[in-house]
């Protein structure tokens, strides 16, 4: 149903090699091979990256699974280790995803500039830490400078609901913890494509009066894509935002609900992703919707493809701007270009 994208990179992950030739070593070419080391990276501006680990190396949108949001089944440990809680104290929040060592994604409603949380990651279960799973400071919020959080009537219509929360500190990658791969415009997600929702949300839809508790274990829900004008067609049929207004953009994508599936409170910001030849994309963030599973209002997600310029870019300037320079003996910075690594062998 998708036809295949590049070769994924998680942002963050290049890493310097080892040199045969001019720039840091014993066969450098001494303070001549030094200074013009420096200067190089003076002129490109990136940051020198530590190598690898072992677990560094194993690349995104890898599922660890041993070989519920609405109607949902319980989601084993390891299958979704990018899925992360964002929490106040110890309250979730929101769901995001890791998609690099100190970067998640998250819907910009669940945030605040100034707001202090942290990320719970490696565990399906909100009331559990383990050996496996850990919990990060967020050191710093970005909100897309676009969004808009009442766009028409009330919140229908949210554009680009999107933020990125840079982490205090690195996230050591495990089977447990690992980032999901972003999908860029070159992944053709068609219209009746199976993907998976996943977060801590309600699982039963109550009264407006009853008090539904969110769900202790990761739930995980297989949905459909619907067409945006199906979708901005039924959100029409429900609302006041007059016909010749479109709701639903080409930023946004929509769940078919037909299924019995969808997200509902809780389930904010969490991620929505494809299989491609055995790589996890990240297609949607969790954005909107009306009550909860509801076939006259299906989910609505950011579109990722839409955005992965943004986020690219946002996470190499804040990288840049805080990088300490750190030269080892032996070792040739790699420079990080977006998504690209470009490694200097000499």
């Amino acid at each position: 149903m998708m036809r295949m994208a590049p070769e994924p990179q998680p942002w963050g992950s290049c890493w310097a090699i080892r040199a045969v030739g001019v720039l840091w070593g014993p066969s450098s070419g001494g303070r001549a091979g030094r200074m013009l080391g420096a200067l190089l990276m003076l002129l490109v501006g990136y940051t020198v990256q530590d190598p690898p680990t072992p677990e560094d190396a194993s690349g995104c949108g890898r599922s660890y699974l041993l070989d519920r949001v609405i109607a949902g089944d319980d989601a084993m440990a390891r299958k979704w280790p990018w899925q992360v809680s964002i929490q106040q104290g110890k309250e979730h929040r929101c769901g995001g995803s890791l998609i690099a060592p100190k970067w998640v994604l998250t819907a910009a409603n669940c945030v605040k500039k100034n707001d202090t949380l942290n990320v719970l990651l490696g565990t399906t279960i909100l009331t559990e830490e383990t050996n496996y799973s850990a919990r990060v400071l967020v050191q710093e919020v970005v909100i897309h400078p676009n969004y808009q959080q009442n766009r028409y009537w009330s919140w229908i219509g949210r554009e680009n609901n999107l933020a990125l929360l840079k982490l205090s500190d690195k996230v050591n990658y495990t089977k447990q913890m690992s980032p999901v791969c972003i999908a860029s415009s070159a992944i053709d997600l068609r219209v009746g494509s199976f993907c998976w929702i996943t977060g801590w949300g309600q699982t039963k839809v109550g009264d407006p009066d009853e008090s539904v508790p969110l769900s202790p274990i990761l739930q995980e829900a297989e949905i459909s894509i619907m067409h945006n004008d199906d979708c901005d067609t039924l959100y029409h049929d429900v609302s006041e935002v007059p016909s010749i207004v479109r709701i639903i953009s080409s930023s946004m994508l929509c769940s078919d609900y037909s299924r019995g599936r969808d997200f509902c409170y809780g389930d904010d910001g969490s991620p929505l992703v494809c299989e491609i030849d055995h790589t996890w994309f990240q297609v949607g963030v969790v954005s909107w919707t009306l009550g909860c599973a509801h076939l006259e209002t299906p989910g609505v997600y950011s579109r990722i493809s839409e955005y992965s310029k943004w986020i690219e870019r946002e996470i190499a300037e804040l990288n840049s701007a805080t990088a300490i320079l750190r030269v080892s003996s032996g070792i040739v910075p790699s420079l990080l270009l977006g998504p690209l690594c470009v490694v200097m062998a000499l």
